[in-house]
Parts: structure tokens; C-alpha cells; sequence
């Protein structure tokens, strides 16, 4: 309101992960209102303007927290430790349902409980990064990114406004570090966190060195040897970045995040999969289906890319129109092309000629590499992606929507073309013996 007489004094309070890798709180000193974007937010709709009934909407809001702030409730507990700080908090404005105003400590302090019980004894990744230089936020955020979709943990580290005993905490707590490089001419606060940051590594901690992009980095191949001869262990190879980064390298550092998620995340997904049943497990093995790769590509030119997995969870899904479903692991590389609108193509293998392609795609891929490196493809007949010369048949698809499962997204598509190359041959089958892993 112009007429207020109010000088609106704004602070920008930096919240990564909540629930996006580049979320921002505002503080107005004036009004002592925070706006949050979606942290502290609900899926509810009423007349209510405010928080006026807790029971009303409690279940709601810890629906909300468990799908978009549990995840990465380490975060969560940083962006609560620099709310703290702020003189006074009289209303938390939202993004999605009620203003809270009427309950503020309450709706706090459930997300600070919430997030401390979901970080004890969970093992996460620091991704440390140096805001404002080259290309570092961008490139941590895809680090980020593919970590999360591992069901791993991360924390985003900005190296320029960490605060020393806070820095400490988490690297010597972190399962593993990615560290980037860094301007040679760095201010003396970039030099003290970055000392900071080597004096808390751990003996034999999982580390990581990524290119930032800055024009006067400290050499990668420097900065990975000075991390092996403090003993450290790699946890992938140096990510170098020789030109400005394209969809093809933010591809690349998300796979690399992927694989380290995987990496620490190792002895609780064979927990995991010990804890089901041996009798449900070989009967759940039971469920039968085809071989297929589903490949997808997107971009044009220089930021033309592509991606294929195999998969068996297949099934057609309705007649009119077309449509089929496809189960995709969220850790999957080609989960991130496989969105509302974007095209995919089923590659039914040959009962008789499948092994060759089963191998190839099954096999783990470095970060980046070419998925289609010596496979014949037929180019020009599918929107979606890649049609493998030796497949039976393929379905060019089209996302129409999709549903969230614990581990994977059920993708939804329309069939809009298609074609079978031998009507003599049948699909190859694939029989599995447990249920509990791929």
C-alpha cells in the first residue's frame, strides 16, 4: 500500500532445495513477513485466509512436507537455523494454502522436528558450490539434482557465506564432498572457507572435483591430486567443463550425482532389499514381461542428446486411444527426458536376437557416454528417439501423463505410430527370479 507510510526493507535469505536447488526466502523488516515460495506450504483451498484451525489443515501440511521437504531436510534445517536469526516473525507467507500467522512456532517447529528425525543416522552428500562464479551454481544444482534422484540426501554448500562452524559440522558429517574449482584471485572470505573446507575432510572420504567455468579456475587435475594425497577417495572422475556448459554437460553432472547417490546409498538399498519376504519376493518374481529399450532424445544440433534403458514393465494400457504404460526407476538417466509432453519410442526385442541388445544397454554407462556408441539405428521414423535396426517392432510415444510411485514414475503414452518388422518373429520374454531388485 503506497499510503502506509512503510519503507519496505527486503532481505534475501538463500534456501536451496526448498523445493527447488535456487529457492530464495524475502524477509520485509517492515512487515516482519517471510515469504517462502514453497517451503511451509500446503496443497489446501478454504475461505480461511489465515491458519485458523490447526487440526483442519495439520494433515495436510505434513503431506506436504513428506513429497516436497523431506527429502532434503538437512536443507530444511539450514534455512530454519538462518530464520532463527531474524528479529521477529510475525506471519510465514506461503506459496500454496493459508498464510500461517496465527501459529508460527507451531508450523516451525514441525518442520525443524520432522527434518531433525528424517537426518539422524542418514548419510548425505555436501555439493559445495561458489555463488556469482562462472557457471558453479548451475552445474552443483545438476550434481544436486542426480543425487536426489538416487533417494540420496544432499546438502548445497555456498563456499562465499558459510559460516565457518556451520561448514565444519557438515563436511565432516557428509558421506562425501564435491568440491569445485575455484577463481585464482579469490577475496580472503573465499580463502578462509575453502581452508575450512580441506581441515574438516575426513581420512578416506568420498570426494569429488568438478570444473566451474570461471575463466582463471585452480587447475582441476591440481585440485583432484591434492584430494588424493590427503587420502581421499574418488567418488567420480574430475567433471571438466572446456566450453560453456550446454544441456549435454548439465546432463553429464546430473548422471555423475546419480551414480555417487547410488554409491552411498549402497548398504541400505541391499538392506532393503534383504527385509522383503524370500516367499513374497520369488512370487513377486513371477510376474513375467516383455524385453524392450525405451529410447528418447531431445534438443537440436550441438544440444542434440539421447538416452535408452532396458525395461520390462510394460503393458498396453487403453484402446482409444493407444496408450501404453512404462515403469521408469527415478534413477534412471532417461526418467528426466520422459516428461508431459515430450516423445519416447518402445524398441520390442526379438525372441531370437535379443542378447546383443539386452547386453549393450544393461551395462552401466560413464556419465555423458553415448548410449548409442556401435548400435545400428534407423533414423527418421520415430519423433520420439532412436529405432534400433535389430528390434521387432517399436511404438513411437507421446508422454500424456504420469504417476509417482516410492521408486519409480508410471509414464503414461500415446501411441502414435508404429511398426513391426518381421510378423513371423514373437517378443522376447523376460522370466525373473526375485522382485526386490532389477
Amino acid at each position: 500500500n503506497p499510503n502506509s507510510g512503510l519503507e519496505h526493507n527486503i532481505e534475501f535469505i538463500s534456501a536451496p532445495n526448498l523445493h527447488w536447488p535456487d529457492t530464495i526466502f524475502s524477509y520485509d523488516h517492515s512487515t516482519n513477513v517471510l515469504y517462502t515460495c514453497d517451503a511451509f506450504g500446503l496443497h489446501y483451498c478454504s475461505d480461511e485466509f489465515f491458519d485458523t484451525d490447526q487440526k483442519e489443515i495439520y494433515d495436510d501440511f505434513r503431506f506436504y512436507y513428506d513429497c516436497l521437504m523431506g527429502p532434503n531436510a538437512r536443507s530444511v534445517m539450514q534455512a530454519i537455523k538462518r530464520i532463527d536469526k531474524l528479529p521477529e516473525l510475525k506471519t510465514i507467507a506461503v506459496g500454496h494454502g493459508p498464510l500461517l500467522h496465527n501459529q508460527v512456532n507451531f508450523w516451525k517447529g514441525k518442520y525443524l522436528e520432522w527434518s531433525s528425525n528424517k537426518s539422524k543416522g542418514n548419510d548425505f552428500v555436501s555439493v559445495c558450490y561458489i555463488s556469482d562464479y562462472g557457471y558453479c551454481d548451475r552445474l552443483s544444482q545438476a550434481i544436486s539434482h542426480g543425487i536426489s534422484k538416487a533417494d540420496a540426501q544432499v546438502q548445497l554448500i555456498d563456499l562465499r557465506s558459510s559460516d565457518p562452524q556451520e561448514l565444519t559440522s557438515l563436511i565432516s558429517e557428509s558421506k562425501a564432498v564435491v568440491v569445485p574449482t575455484w577463481p585464482v584471485d579469490s577475496d580472503n572470505e573465499l580463502k578462509e572457507s575453502l581452508g575450512t573446507l580441506f581441515a574438516a575432510l575426513k581420512p578416506k572420504q568420498f570426494t569429488a572435483v568438478y570444473d566451474s567455468f570461471g575463466g582463471n579456475d585452480e587447475p582441476i587435475d591440481s585440485l583432484a591430486n591434492k584430494l588424493r594425497e590427503l587420502g581421499q577417495k574418488e567418488a567420480f572422475s574430475p567433471l571438466r567443463v572446456k566450453n560453456i556448459p550446454d544441456p549435454i554437460v548439465y546432463q553429464q553432472f546430473e548422471e555423475a550425482g546419480t551414480d555417487l547417490g547410488q554409491l552411498i546409498n549402497k548398504k541400505k538399498n541391499i538392506a532393503s532389499m534383504k527385509s522383503l519376504d524370500s516367499n513374497l519376493d520369488k512370487a513377486l518374481g513371477r510376474l513375467s514381461g516383455g524385453l524392450y529399450v525405451v529410447t528418447a532424445s531431445q534438443g537440436e544440433g550441438s544440444t542434440f542428446r539421447q538416452s535408452a534403458m532396458v525395461a520390462s514393465w510394460v503393458s498396453q494400457a487403453s484402446f482409444s486411444p493407444p496408450g501404453i504404460t512404462v515403469a521408469v526407476a527415478k534413477d534412471r538417466a532417461i526418467e528426466s527426458y520422459m516428461q508431459v509432453g515430450k516423445g519416447f519410442v518402445v524398441n520390442i526385442l526379438r525372441e531370437d536376437n535379443y542378447q546383443k541388445m539386452f547386453r549393450h544397454f544393461l551395462k552401466r554407462f560413464a556419465p555423458g557416454a553415448d548410449r548409442f556408441a556401435d548400435v545400428d539405428v534407423i533414423s527418421n521414423i520415430a519423433e520420439g528417439g532412436p529405432v534400433l535396426s535389430d528390434s521387432l517392432a517399436f511404438l513411437d510415444c507421446k508422454v500424456s501423463s504420469r504417476l509417482e510411485t516410492p521408486d519409480h514414475w508410471i509414464i503414461y503414452g500415446i501411441v502414435e505410430n508404429g511398426n513391426v518388422s518381421d510378423l513371423s518373429c514373437k517378443t522376447a520374454v523376460h522370466h525373473r527370479k526375485v522382485a526386490n531388485h532389477y
